[in-house]
């Protein structure tokens, strides 16, 4: 076990994450028009390998982007792909700090919250809330995504991706049991194999929210936001 949650999916995580990719960034695309990249940059909480803001700084020109990583191992893989970009590097913060311990901008132009508003309690999640209501343009939007299952159940050992490069292949498998009404504690193996032989396993414990997406709604609410589903798991806080 490690103190780093990311630290073993990170070996490969964008294989281990390729599964997920194509509805993230179908959910990015639906809301591109809607951010606004001159009231201030982008927010990326938990910005991970870096795909999204690479997408928002591809397909914005004139975009900023602000990304939050603490994950040590995650944070390398997103300063390589920005280290690609030498076109970026004028464009891009990439802070390895959490949410509350990271000097947020005063104002954004949208923010991006991908696979890690379940990993804020309740009263973490609302202070979330507040703060982008707080520094979002009117009619500005959050993007972010209520994981499956909305509420806390039993989830079989299930395989979530495979991936074939060469002669490898790189299979991620999931587990899951009901902590209480909202937290779940998910069990991750991330093994590679030669055929049938496994060349590494390695294995990570950690646990995750799973708010109805109608509690989510009030707390957004509360904070002068507007939640609606966007598609999938993914949805949209604007502030009216």
């Amino acid at each position: 076990m490690t103190n780093d949650p990311y630290a073993a999916s990170a070996r490969a995580y964008d294989l281990f994450s390729a599964a997920a990719r194509p509805g993230q960034s179908a959910a990015l695309a639906a809301v591109l028009a809607r951010l606004q990249p001159p009231a201030g940059p982008i927010l990326d909480i938990g910005a991970g390998s870096g795909a999204l803001s690479a997408d928002v700084l591809d397909a914005l020109p004139d975009a900023r982007v602000v990304a939050l990583e603490p994950s040590p191992a995650m944070r390398s893989l997103m300063l390589s792909r920005v280290a690609a970009r030498p076109d970026w590097h004028r464009r891009i913060t990439v802070r390895p700090e959490d949410f509350f311990s990271a000097t947020l901008p005063a104002r954004l132009g949208g923010a991006l919250a991908i696979g890690v508003l379940g990993h804020f309690d309740p009263g973490e999640r609302a202070a979330v809330l507040a703060e982008l209501a707080a520094r979002l343009p009117r009619d500005g939007v959050a993007l972010l995504d209520l994981q499956h299952p909305e509420r806390p159940t039993r989830v079989e050992p299930y395989e979530f991706t495979a991936v074939t490069v060469g002669d490898l292949t790189y299979r991620g498998i999931a587990e899951a049991r009901p902590v209480d009404t909202e937290l779940m504690r998910w069990r991750m193996t991330y093994l590679s194999l030669e055929g049938e032989r496994v060349l590494t396993e390695e294995t990570v414990e950690f646990d995750y929210r799973h708010p109805a997406p109608a509690v989510v709604a009030m707390e957004a609410a509360s904070v002068g936001l507007l939640l609606t589903g966007l598609r999938d798991t993914f949805w949209v806080a604007e502030r009216a």
